[in-house]
């Protein structure tokens, strides 16, 4: 090429036109548009095998896929005792064949065992101490799978026996009615189960008071008054009226 000066200026070898340049990026774009639609079609047409094509390259091909896994069933205890008046407590319950319960008390794994394969297990003395008792049991299968943490239950060591005051009668005294009848009335220290001769008395679960009316004949009445207590203790009062008509 000759310039104004008389000079000839050669073009770069490898220096592209104008219109090359646009034919070459339209060309590219088209390539990159082919792509992203055959892309787009083989996702929609043929999933699995596309999924199967980028999975071969992930770092987690050859990993196991997820399987969830079932959790033991959780223990259930079977009448359990509110209150003991020992510091060791035998319970029971259901559970999964074969797993391992675990028991905890106020926090820390007091004592464990084996499920049966009638899915019944037992922990026998079981440590407790005295006052209130905070319970709860898992099971654990051979896997090192852990059910569930159980119903929490409660269980009070009491050793004290409860205590019996009787309010309208004492021992040595005469009664004297018509009715054949002698009104006991008194004050149990606790919710108990009462007795009167061996017939059972209505305790009032508000203040624990009792009132009954035992059928007598004239003469002299020996009354046994016994109260159990939730734990098993046991207060027995022994007294002997003497029962006449009014005359």
């Amino acid at each position: 090429m000759q310039t104004g000066t008389g000079k000839f200026t050669m073009l770069p070898h490898n220096k592209l036109t104008e219109k090359a340049l646009r034919r070459r990026l339209r060309t590219t774009m088209f390539g990159i548009s082919a792509i992203i639609v055959f892309s787009l079609l083989a996702v929609f047409l043929f999933p699995t095998q596309v999924g199967s094509f980028f999975g071969f390259f992930s770092v987690h091909r050859n990993e196991k896929p997820y399987q969830p896994v079932a959790k033991p069933a959780t223990p259930v205890f079977e009448n359990a005792p509110e209150a003991v008046n020992d510091t060791k407590v035998t319970l029971m319950g259901n559970a999964t064949p074969g797993t391992t319960i675990q028991l905890f008390v106020n926090g820390p794994e007091k004592a464990s065992t084996t499920v049966g394969s009638d899915g019944v297990f037992t922990l026998a003395d079981v440590p407790l101490n005295m006052g209130n008792n905070l319970l709860f049991a898992k099971a654990i299968d051979n896997n090192g799978i852990e059910s569930d943490n159980s119903e929490f239950i409660t269980i009070t060591v009491d050793k004290e026996a409860p205590k019996i005051d009787l309010t309208n009668i004492k021992d040595g005294s005469t009664v004297r009615n018509l009715n054949k009848r002698i009104e006991i009335a008194g004050k149990v220290s606790e919710e108990a189960t009462i007795t009167i001769n061996d017939n059972s008395v209505i305790q009032n679960k508000g203040d624990f008071t009792f009132d009954y009316w035992l059928g007598v004949s004239e003469g002299t009445v020996k009354i046994k008054i016994i109260a159990t207590d939730m734990a098993g203790n046991k207060t027995e009062k022994d007294i002997t009226v003497t029962y006449t008509k009014s005359g």
